[in-house]
């Protein structure tokens, strides 16, 4: 995959792909002439949110889709869905970025998009290997308590039915080694991603949208008329339109691509585990992320494969010096795995964005055409939660104050970007180091 146009409709080596339970539905590129009242680009769980929710409302809605429903980072991720911002970000700390009143519709919509999501995966029985067992934040060193503890005491204060661990706690739910403390949210889980992608699809053209793949746009016209949206061949018409491109942006929004980081991730499955680790491993079917900052955490299939991941670096064999450093991370926190139980039956890759706050953000392209970028790893909730939200303002069901994140006016590339772009390619040298020393 390039910069310029990563996307990968195959999803090679991806194990939701190879575990789908969903049917894959086809639909045709846009071709000739279109007219509609919104135009939603991107067909992840952003925009399939998004589609949907303006849809729903009796607007027209076409989304336009580059690869295929979920070839991008939606159906390659983790499939954790996270009731927490990504890290150690406090609620506190999200109203100090965009003020009081956005901060706190924000962390509402976090602190309850996890639930949300499942319960539209049960009303639409989208066949995804919804698992909501909770979610554990562990700490692992002793810089790190300090930041887990300031999370957990921030949702507690707000009223989140939220758990504190113990080490021992810690060592009964996950099964893993070396945890100091932590807490837990019981309305986190797991998700096939890539089936639930899938299962979106299905209900926003049961909802009256409809999507074009293969169908990568390449101009975007406002005019008196309203917006022209180009892609090859075809053109669409329509009042307003919306990019939920993140991370797989490409070249032909500039403005949006250069907002957020593409950090290029990787992740890698076992071969389901042996009866008796599944019985010490995340026995009750948890999952867990830590504040690692080459990766630290645990979820496992409905079949029982163990994943993990990290950050790729893109240097010598960099799929072989992933798979090296996902084994020896699995047998770092889980001591009960032999070499054997930590071979890989599948590894795939795929880009995040990530913007320097860590937060999304809306940026205003054109009278009205609107960009929704940034998740920086929370996608499976954040990203869906706050596309509905999006698209109930393209609707106009909501205004734009509305949308709780901060809204950009002008271009503003993240400093330094192509620069940086490069040296995430690098670094995870420097994040397994800072790992080892106890510094995140």
């Amino acid at each position: 995959m390039s910069l310029a146009s990563p996307i990968d409709s195959k999803l090679e080596g991806v194990v939701w792909k190879r575990t789908l339970k969903e049917p894959v539905l086809s639909y045709p590129a846009l071709a000739g002439e279109e007219s509609t009242d919104i135009v939603v680009v991107g067909a992840g769980f952003c925009g399939l949110n998004a589609a949907l929710a303006a849809a729903k409302t009796g607007q027209k809605v076409i989304l336009l889709e580059a690869g295929i429903v979920g070839s991008g980072a939606s159906g390659r991720n983790g499939g954790y869905n996270v009731p927490q911002f990504p890290g150690g970000i406090t609620p506190g700390g999200v109203e100090a970025a965009i003020g009081k009143k956005k901060g706190q519709a924000l962390s509402e919509l976090v602190l309850d998009g996890a639930d949300a999501v499942f319960r539209q995966i049960e009303r639409y029985q989208i066949n995804c290997s919804a698992v909501q067992h909770g979610w554990v934040q562990p700490a692992h060193s002793e810089a790190s308590l300090a930041k887990v503890k300031k999370v957990f005491d921030a949702w507690k204060a707000w009223g989140a039915d939220v758990t504190w661990l113990s080490a021992g706690d810690l060592s009964a739910r996950l099964g893993a080694a070396g945890y100091v403390a932590g807490w837990l949210n019981p309305t986190g889980g797991t998700v096939n991603p890539y089936g639930l992608t899938i299962g979106l699809g299905r209900v926003a053209v049961q909802e009256g949208v409809r999507i074009f793949e293969r169908s990568p746009v390449d101009g975007i016209e406002e005019g008196p008329g309203g917006v022209a949206v180009k892609a090859g061949a075809g053109r669409v018409r329509a009042k307003r339109v919306i990019v939920a491109t993140n991370a797989y942006t490409g070249d032909f929004l500039p403005q949006v691509q250069r907002a957020t980081l593409p950090v290029y991730l990787y992740h890698a499955a076992t071969r389901p585990l042996r009866a008796e680790l599944r019985a010490s491993i995340l026995p009750g079917g948890e999952c867990f992320t830590d504040l690692r900052k080459s990766g630290g955490f645990g979820r496992l299939d409905d079949a029982g494969r163990l994943i993990s991941g990290g950050a790729v670096f893109a240097f010598g064999d960099k799929q072989a010096y992933g798979i090296a450093h996902a084994r020896k991370r699995m047998r770092q926190l889980f001591p009960q795995l032999t070499e054997a139980d930590a071979e890989f039956e599948d590894y795939w890759e795929g880009y995040c964005a990530i913007t320097e706050s860590y937060l999304p953000h809306v940026q205003r392209l054109g009278k009205e055409v609107f960009a929704v970028v940034g998740f920086s790893t929370r996608g499976v909730n954040l990203a869906q939660n706050l596309g509905r939200v999006v698209g109930e303002f393209a609707a106009g069901t909501r205004s734009l104050d509305d949308v709780p994140v901060s809204v950009i006016e002008q271009r503003r590339d993240v400093p330094l970007w192509a620069l940086k772009v490069r040296a995430a390619r690098l670094v995870f040298p420097l994040y397994q180091a800072k790992d080892r020393l106890g510094l995140s």
